[in-house]
């Protein structure tokens, strides 16, 4: 996995003189190599969809993989280019409105549920736009040394990990209504039994649902919940997962 390999050289910052240039070089060679793989990934897994496959939605709370392309994108740009990279222009306004999600303090949002309906960008453009931040953000990447790095290091790996999450919903998200979160836990545990499974959820009768699954799933998280319950049920995942 890409966030690993970058996570050895987070925060470095007791590096002596001597060795300051070598640890820079190994930071900046280990971060743009986990970006670039895991933005890779998701273009990978875009590839076989037609433009009008990429702009179906298939339940109000499903996104099209056009809008989950885009939404990486814009957390990239958001986050790291304009706040860090001098000179940085944004590659179209309205994009902020139409591609941020629930980051209540970045702006206003696009309606959820009518993410389908967006003809425009197209899927060209949505290249086009990942193409111009890819640009920069291996710019900025490049600037890195090994010492001020920590702060700007942990942001970076919050965006790659938020953008695989938006690759695992990029196929669930095609998949649904026709499986939902219950099914593809089914299949997940059918097919790859050596999967921890867990699962959260903000509907009551799909508890009761997940109730009978107890057998192949670690646990089920109902919404809402605090970041402290999350943190303890994924200890509890991971821990199942090395015994």
């Amino acid at each position: 996995m890409a966030v690993p390999v970058a996570r050895r050289f987070r925060g470095v910052s007791n590096v002596t003189p001597m060795h300051a240039a070598n640890a820079a070089t190994d930071i900046r060679a280990a971060w743009i190599e986990a970006y670039r793989e895991v933005r890779g990934e998701t273009e990978r897994r875009a590839a076989p969809l037609s433009d009008e496959d990429q702009v179906v939605q298939s339940m109000p709370d499903a996104s099209p993989t056009k809008w989950h392309r885009a939404h990486t994108t814009w957390f990239f740009e958001q986050f790291l280019l304009l706040p860090h990279l001098s000179g940085y222009r944004v590659f179209d306004r309205q994009f902020a409105y139409l591609f941020n999600s629930y980051y209540v303090g970045a702006g206003e949002r696009y309606c959820r549920p009518k993410r389908g309906l967006l003809s425009r960008p197209t899927v060209a453009e949505v290249y086009e736009y990942r193409a111009h931040v890819d640009a920069h953000m291996i710019a900025l990447l490049e600037r890195l040394d090994a010492s001020p790095c920590a702060e700007l290091a942990a942001v970076v790996e919050l965006g790659i990990h938020h953008e695989q999450q938006h690759q695992e919903l990029l196929l669930t998200d095609i998949k649904m209504p026709v499986m939902d979160g219950i099914a593809l836990a089914l299949a997940t545990a059918r097919d790859h039994p050596e999967i921890v499974i867990l699962l959260m959820t903000g509907y009551a009768d799909q508890r009761e649902r997940a109730d009978g699954l107890d057998a192949l799933i670690h646990d089920v998280l109902t919404k809402p919940f605090t970041l402290h319950d999350l943190k303890l049920s994924v200890r509890g995942a991971l821990e199942t997962r090395v015994h």
